[in-house]
């Protein structure tokens, strides 16, 4: 939709493009609102475009799945503040998937039938390792699709959705391959068998809370309370267009505190002592500290991308099965994570 929404004191209110001054040539924008909610407004907002003959549904009929995507609703879910981590699987789905397969077909003649051509097809192509894609990936990509195009409904650019007319008839994708989780006792083997390793801190407490990756490079100091035996999860670091990107957890939920085990503070209070060490020997000048509690030698958060090769170097060189940081965090479930352990190497 050419122009924008915005929350106002009265209500949420839009401003469109109206076409140019014939006279001076000059961009023409109307205000409109205020409406109770963003939806009303949006619905005005795409009747005053498409009434004024501007914007996808009055000077680009023609305009292709990839036009659309690139430049109209891919730069909406922008302006909406999206995570950084949502938007960026918007663009890798559109571009990835969408573009190159569905991108040259006109947005008006796009019909159910083509959306299941299409998904009928994609589910059969190798996708990573040359499986056949995953149902969900089958499901992320048509949840995509259907939301660009209840985009362009709302606009009036197409009349119906035709994503959604294939719902039914999306095929089921490929069964994930069963993982490797380990035994409470390789787990214990693993901790073992990296005590001396530089990142055993995190390790441990990956093992003994069953925090996530990116919350893991994400935690602070000020997160922990040591005294109290406990931490708090309000952030965490993902990996967005290939650059570390602080985030928040998706759900209230995943703002969550918890208890830990004299061990893992023990862990955590020489690991503290540690980085003092290392701050202290730095430069003058090149120490980069904002906080974390895992950081690289010169204080910086670690890279997530880099944790997950160094937990497979470990774990090749503690000779256990190969399995993923995350799936520690299913050990952890499964086992009873802190209490487990200790009962086990006390044993």
């Amino acid at each position: 939709m050419p122009g924008h929404l915005y929350k106002a004191a009265k209500g949420w209110r839009a401003i469109v493009d109206v076409g140019s001054d014939p006279a001076t040539g000059k961009r023409r924008q109307r205000r409109i609102g205020p409406f109770k909610s963003r939806r009303e407004a949006e619905l005005a907002a795409a009747k005053a475009v498409s009434e004024a003959g501007t914007g996808p549904a009055g000077d680009a009929r023609g305009v292709t799945l990839a036009e659309y995507l690139r430049n109209e609703w891919l730069p909406a879910r922008e302006v909406r503040g999206l995570k950084a981590t949502t938007l960026a699987s918007y663009r890798w789905i559109c571009e990835a998937y969408l573009v190159p397969r569905l991108g040259q077909v006109q947005l008006r003649k796009l019909a159910p039938p083509d959306v299941v051509a299409f998904f009928d097809n994609f589910s059969k192509e190798p996708g990573r390792g040359g499986r056949r894609r995953s149902t969900r990936t089958i499901a992320l990509t048509h949840r995509v699709l259907s939301l660009a195009l209840s985009h362009a409904v709302r606009a009036g650019v197409i009349a119906r959705n035709p994503a959604e007319g294939a719902r039914d008839d999306l095929p089921r994708g490929e069964a994930p391959p069963e993982r490797a989780v380990w035994t409470l006792e390789q787990l214990a083997a693993f901790l073992d068998a990296t005590v001396n390793d530089p990142l055993y801190a995190l390790w441990a407490l990956a093992a003994t809370t069953g925090l996530r990756r990116g919350e893991l490079c994400g935690l602070r100091w000020e997160d922990i309370d040591l005294g109290a035996m406990s931490l708090t999860v309000r952030r965490c670091l993902v990996m967005v267009n290939g650059v570390p990107t602080e985030s928040t957890p998706k759900t209230s939920a995943g703002q969550r505190t918890i208890g830990l085990d004299e061990a893992t503070v023990a862990v955590l209070t020489e690991h503290r002592r540690l980085q003092e060490v290392r701050q202290s020997l730095c430069p003058t000048g090149f120490w980069r500290a904002d906080g974390h509690v895992f950081t690289d030698d010169i204080g910086r958060p670690l890279v997530p991308d880099n944790v997950t090769k160094e937990f497979l170097r470990a774990v090749r060189r503690a000779g256990l099965p190969q399995v993923r940081l995350h799936d520690t965090r299913h050990s952890h479930v499964i086992y009873g994570g802190s209490e487990a352990l200790r009962d086990l190497r006390a044993a």
